[in-house]
This record gives structure tokens, C-alpha cells and sequence, in this order.
């Protein structure tokens, strides 16, 4: 008889349909009186049908995803056992003998060992443990590990922590409870003040808990040490059924798969990283602008252009917007008047503007208590209405702008977005793949009359693919070091302000060294060489910064217009820079646009050597006119690795040689999409 049943068990587990390839970032729900499975993303609470037919005509429960084998398992009610759920989303009936008569609806795996645990209350009922190892000599027999009277629970899912043997729950009066499955006891941690039938919970491979509400289906964040510190994270779908699982250890963002989420860009005070539940939309047909770009966590700067500002802000006057809508949607806006660095719900501009297809006009009212200066804005547009500032929704896109709101008489002008790109060999060609420094950036001054009072630059350091170590500064021609309130710099770098002054000391003229090591503030991802220049390691956020440059005395918008401003790239001293460069004098090698003298830092006996033709065609160039460093107004995708710019870019040759004549927007059309980054 034990030969007989061995064998039965070994034909068992071969008819088994093959496993899930991956622990899946996305959870599984199952919804319905007939079993039909979703996958649920949980960063935007979008959903899409996996099965509609798991081969039963009833309902399936209790499910929970095993890390050990890569299978679902969850309740059958036809059979009225525990089933397997392979990658087909058919059911395969265990015969696990030991448990009550009756259904379960709560269960899940266990992440630490591979044991599944279904329970439910009452005192002939409980909590029962069923090993899935097949060499266990419990394989498949359900143990009651308590009775339901005495772990007397209102819930109605759980699931494990990937990093303890602890399962959690929130009960429908909101209670958050901590499950010892090992002695069958509870813990109750507190309320989270969210009543209602969570039929649904998760957890990520950070730990972070999630609750499905039946209701609406609403997933909220759970603060696991308090929590009543929960937050609205997605919206997904309703149902009088529902029932969740997921692999617990595995992120929420798979950024193995291509992009499909659009995050914001503003500072992060506001709440923007996906880690403090920022705005986010999956991709789709709804967006503003000419298109929206997917990607796998926030940019510091998006290219956001579906919000057209037709007047300035200021201060007790109406300001005229045109939102430019895909389709029709719901927007939303925030603007942060009082300059906090976040978001106030009083702060709520455009609550759920029904937008039709195209331009739409806005009028803004400006409030005459609001701070002037440099400040953010957030529109969210959608098909959900009522949405904040925060949270995932599933479609649309959010746009976030620093705007500047004025008094009268105080005016602002500024450039688009910049990228500026250095090839740090010089002067030898070397590979030519103009990502050893690229940084972008934009510019405003403010003045009064013609009077400038203050120079501010935004921008971000977007790549190194160098091998040397690079300082990045810009230089301020014709302003004197003298002439800048040094007191009164504000200087950030990712949103952190800088206690050092970034004015270089012993100058003449006034230059800003923003980073003195490139390196030194961008760390590089496990598994990179560099830092966002290779295919795989692009996901890596960017190295904001801001700088605000004020005069002792207002200066001449000749002396400090936008045609001033000299960015390049320097030698770190005592670091190798190639063997024409002195490691005791690495600074005073530096590295500008074409035709750009350099500063008064430069040592001039690094001129004319190798590919560099400056004395005879002018200032950082070849002989044949291609530059060291190139600037475009726009937000560039600089080269892969290794790769040359003019095989990514061919049109970049022809507009150096003609002085840019021909090929003006050589920038925009790359030779082949895998050779820059995305």
C-alpha cells in the first residue's frame, strides 16, 4: 500500500503544469463565483485578465504564491481541497487529508519555509499548517496549528513578511494584526483607521504592506509601526469576491520589462520617488502634450510639455494656462504658494477639469498672499477623478513645473532645457562617445527694470562614462568674483543645501565649481562600470542641482545674459588624466565648447598637442572642426558606452565641417535606438 501510494504521489507531481518562470512584481488576484485570475499592478492599481477559465466552475480562495517552487496554492471549492496553480492558471486538486469540513477564504505561503496556511474562525475550524515539500514526511497533511476560537480574527486574507515567519492581516474594523503561525497566536499592532472587507493583502520584497478593499478597490500602504500612518496608493478593481496573493519577494517595479510608468520630477520634499507613494500613471493614450515617456523611477528633469504657461505668475493676478489634452480626462493641479516644499490640500488650483481633446484655457487665480519666487506646480491628468497629489492611478500622466511667482515690477526670463556633452581626452579624439560628462540644465534671471539681481541654474548631472575623474563648473564671463554675494549663494545638490561655497577661491573671474569630482557624488550600481551610460545601468537617478547666483550690486544684462555662461569640465588634482596631463596640475586642464577660450585657471602648454588643432582652427576642435564638448537645447540622449557619436549621430560631422550650416538638428535623430540611452 505505501509503494502504491508513493507512486500515486510521484504521477502527481508530474502532471503538474510547469511553474511561473519568475516571481512575478505583479499580484495575482481572483475574483468571482466562477474563478476568474487577474494580474494587478500595484504602483498604478491597473489590472488585466490572466485566465477566465481556471478549470472549475466555482469559486478558488485563500491563494498564496510559493517562493519555493515558483507555484500558486489556494482553496477549490469544487473539490473542496487545496489545489496547485501552475503558469497555465489551471487548477490540479491535492488530496491533503487533516483539514475540517468547510472552505477556507484566508490563506498564503509561507516565505521562510514552505509550509501554506489556511484559517478560519470558530472553534471547530482554525488555523492549519500543510507542507509542500514533497520530502517532508508531512507532505501534505494539514495539522491544526490552534483553534478558531482562540486566534478569533475578522479577517479575511493574510500574508507573510518576506524577511519573517510572521504573517499580517487588518481586520474590517481597521485593526493591523501580527500572526504567529508557529504557536498560533496574534498580535494586535493598532488601527489603521480604514474599516471595510480587505480581501486582498501583499507584501513587496522591501516589506512594505498592502490592503485590497472589496469595496472599491482601493489598495492602501500600511505602515507596519504605525499604523495609522497609512497612505491611498492605487486604485484597482471591486468586488464582493476578491482574493490576493504575490510573491512577496519580489519588487513592484520589474525594471527587467520595459517601462510603462510615468513618475514626476519635482523635488522630492514633495513627495515624488515611488518609496513615499509619489504621483504616478500607467502609460497609455491618455497624456498631456505631444507624448508621454515611460520610465522605471522619477527623472529629475522630464521632458514635460503639455502644460503652456501664456502668462507669468504673479501675485494677485490671474495667470492664463493651456493644458494640452490627448483625449478627454479629469486634471488635477497643485501649485505650493507659500514655497512649504510640499503640497497643501488648500493648495489644489484645478480640481477635476472635465479636458476634451486638444488645447484647453485655464484661468489661475494667484493669490495675493502667496510667496514670491521659485516654486513647483503638479497637474495629474486621468480618468479617475478626485485623485491627490500622491498615489497610482491607471492611466495618464502627471507634469510637474518650477514656475516663479513675481511681484509687479519683478520679472523673470529663462531658457529651455540644455544638454552639454564632454569627450575628457583631450586632446586626443579618443572613443568619441561624448558621455564622460553630460549634464543639462536651464537658466533664469530675474531683474528689476533692465537690472539683473539674480542668475539661477537648474539642472542635472545625467552621465559619467569616464574613466578619469572630472570636476563640472561654469564659468561667468565677465563678472568678477568680487561682484557675488557669496554669503547668499544657495547651492543644492539633490535637494540637500551645501554648506561649502561653490565660487573657486583665488579667481579673478566668477566661476562655480558644481561638482569638483563627478564621481564623487554618483555612485555607481552593482554590476556597472559607470554611471548611466551602459544598456543596463541607465535606471540610476540623476545628480540634481540648483544654484542661485546673487549680485552685491545689480549688474547689466549684458554682463550676465544667457550667451555668458561658460559650463566645462576640469582635471581633479592628484588623479591620473592621460599621460599629457600633470596629476599636480589636473585642474589646469580643462575642456569647453568649441571656439570657447578657457579660464584663467587653464595651463596653456596643453594646447595643440595630439588631435588638438586650437591655434590654427580655434579653440577645442580636430583639424577637420569636430569639437570636445557640444552643447543642444534640449534634453539629449547622449551615447552608450563605447559607442562613437558620429556612428550614433552621422549628421554631427557635416554641421561641425560646415560651421553649422547643414544638419542643424544632427541631435534628434539618432542612427539606430540602441545606441544612445533612453
Amino acid at each position: 500500500m505505501k509503494a502504491y501510494l508513493l507512486s500515486s504521489v510521484l504521477w502527481s507531481v508530474a502532471s503538474f503544469a510547469t511553474p511561473f518562470d519568475t516571481c512575478p512584481s505583479k499580484a495575482f488576484l481572483i475574483q468571482g463565483n466562477t474563478a476568474t485570475v487577474y494580474g494587478v499592478n500595484l504602483v498604478s492599481g491597473s489590472y488585466n485578465t490572466l485566465a477566465n477559465d481556471m478549470g472549475t466552475n466555482n469559486k478558488v480562495n485563500a491563494v498564496g504564491f510559493s517562493v519555493h517552487d515558483r507555484y500558486l496554492y489556494g482553496w477549490d471549492y469544487e473539490s473542496g481541497n487545496l489545489a496547485k496553480i501552475g503558469k497555465d492558471y489551471q487548477l490540479e486538486s491535492l488530496s491533503v487529508s487533516g483539514f475540517a469540513k468547510t472552505s477556507f477564504y484566508v490563506g498564503d505561503v509561507s516565505v521562510q519555509t514552505n509550509h501554506y496556511y489556511a484559517y478560519r474562525r470558530g472553534a471547530s475550524f482554525g488555523l492549519y499548517k500543510v507542507s509542500l515539500d514533497p520530502n517532508n514526511e508531512d507532505y501534505l497533511n494539514a495539522n491544526r496549528v490552534v483553534d478558531g476560537a482562540k486566534l478569533n480574527l475578522q479577517i479575511f486574507d493574510l500574508a507573510f513578511h518576506p524577511d519573517e515567519d510572521f504573517a499580517y492581516s487588518v481586520d474590517k474594523n481597521g485593526v493591523l494584526h501580527r500572526i504567529d503561525v508557529l504557536n498560533g497566536t496574534s498580535s494586535a499592532l493598532g488601527n489603521t483607521g480604514i474599516t471595510g472587507t480587505f480581501g486582498a493583502v501583499y507584501f513587496d520584497v522591501d516589506g512594505n504592506f498592502y490592503i485590497s478593499r472589496n469595496s472599491d478597490g482601493n489598495v492602501f500602504l500600511i505602515d507596519l509601526d504605525n499604523p495609522s500612518n497609512n497612505q491611498l496608493f492605487a486604485y484597482g478593481p471591486d468586488s464582493s469576491s476578491n482574493d490576493g496573493a504575490r510573491c512577496a519577494i519580489a519588487p513592484i517595479i520589474d525594471d527587467s520589462e520595459p517601462a510603462y510608468i510615468d513618475f514626476g520630477d519635482a523635488p522630492n520634499s514633495y513627495l515624488t520617488k515611488l518609496a513615499d507613494n509619489g504621483p504616478r500613471h500607467e502609460t497609455g493614450d491618455l497624456f498631456l502634450g505631444t507624448q508621454v515617456t515611460p520610465e522605471y523611477q522619477p527623472k529629475d528633469n522630464d521632458e514635460d510639455d503639455g502644460i503652456d504657461f501664456v502668462t507669468g505668475f504673479e501675485i494677485g493676478l490671474d495667470t492664463l494656462i493651456l493644458a494640452n489634452s490627448s483625449r478627454s480626462g479629469y486634471l488635477n493641479a497643485w501649485i505650493d504658494w507659500d514655497q512649504s516644499g510640499t503640497f497643501d490640500n488648500n493648495e489644489r488650483v484645478v480640481q477635476d477639469y472635465a479636458t476634451s481633446t486638444g488645447q484647453n484655457r485655464l484661468l489661475l487665480a494667484v493669490p495675493e498672499n502667496a510667496a514670491d519666487g521659485t516654486t513647483w506646480a503638479r497637474f495629474r491628468l486621468s480618468d479617475q477623478p478626485g485623485i491627490s497629489f500622491t498615489g497610482g492611478v491607471a492611466n495618464g500622466e502627471v507634469e510637474d513645473y518650477a514656475i516663479t511667482v513675481s511681484n509687479s515690477g519683478i520679472a523673470t526670463v529663462s531658457t529651455d532645457w540644455m544638454t552639454i556633452a564632454f569627450e575628457d581626452f583631450w586632446p586626443e579624439q579618443g572613443d568619441y562617445d561624448f558621455n564622460d560628462v553630460v549634464v543639462t540644465y536651464k537658466v533664469q534671471m530675474s531683474k528689476v527694470g533692465e537690472q539683473l539681481k539674480r542668475y539661477k541654474i537648474d539642472g542635472s548631472l545625467k552621465a559619467i562614462g569616464a574613466s578619469h575623474r572630472n570636476g563640472f563648473a561654469f564659468r561667468f564671463q565677465n563678472i568678477a568674483a568680487s561682484s557675488v554675494n557669496q554669503a547668499l549663494i544657495r547651492y543644492e545638490i539633490n535637494g540637500q543645501l551645501q554648506t561649502n561655497s561653490p565660487l573657486e577661491n583665488g579667481r579673478n573671474e566668477a566661476i562655480l565649481i558644481l561638482f569638483a569630482d563627478t564621481k564623487a557624488v554618483a555612485p555607481v550600481l552593482s554590476g556597472c562600470k559607470y554611471f548611466r551610460t551602459e544598456r543596463h545601468c541607465q535606471s540610476q537617478e540623476s545628480i540634481s542641482f540648483s544654484i542661485t547666483l546673487p549680485f552685491n550690486e545689480a549688474q547689466s544684462p549684458n554682463n550676465v545674459g544667457f550667451s555668458n555662461l561658460d559650463p566645462f569640465i576640469f582635471g581633479v588634482n592628484g588623479f591620473d588624466h592621460g599621460p599629457l596631463v600633470s596629476v599636480a596640475n589636473a585642474r589646469g586642464w580643462e575642456v569647453h565648447l568649441k571656439n570657447q577660450a578657457p579660464t584663467e585657471a587653464f595651463d596653456p602648454s596643453y594646447l595643440n598637442q595630439a588631435d588638438d588643432a586650437s591655434s590654427s582652427n580655434g579653440f577645442y576642435q580636430t583639424s577637420s572642426g569636430l569639437p570636445f564638448a557640444i552643447k543642444v537645447g534640449t534634453q539629449w540622449r547622449h551615447p552608450i558606452e563605447h559607442t562613437d557619436i558620429l556612428q550614433a549621430y552621422p549628421q554631427l560631422a557635416s554641421f561641425a565641417e560646415s560651421r553649422g550650416a547643414e544638419n542643424t538638428a544632427w541631435f534628434l535623430t539618432p542612427s539606430d535606438e540602441s545606441l544612445v540611452s533612453y
